[in-house]
């Protein structure tokens, strides 16, 4: 699928829409998958946010971890850091 080959979609009472399985297929949208929608001059964009794993996030405090104590803020902080959030 190109963007020659544009899909229309329908915008719900409840403002929900269905991405084709095709696209969702081809971007590996599953059920819970987040994303963010960026309003430009053209229109909408969405943009799949790809969170990291327990285990990788478990990864990042651990390597912080070594080198300093963490505060319950700084843990907070990396909390939203991983989920790419101004917090």
């Amino acid at each position: 699928m190109s963007v020659d080959d544009p899909k229309i979609i329908t915008v719900t009472s409840k403002g929900q829409i269905t991405i084709p399985s095709r696209l969702r297929e081809q971007f590996g949208l599953e059920q819970g998958t987040k994303l963010m929608i960026v309003p430009t001059d053209y229109g909408l964009v969405l943009k799949k946010l790809d969170l990291p794993s327990v285990e990788e996030f478990q990864r990042r405090v651990e390597k912080r971890a070594e080198r300093v104590d963490l505060s319950m803020e700084e843990v907070n902080e990396l909390v939203h850091e991983a989920r790419g959030s101004d917090g």
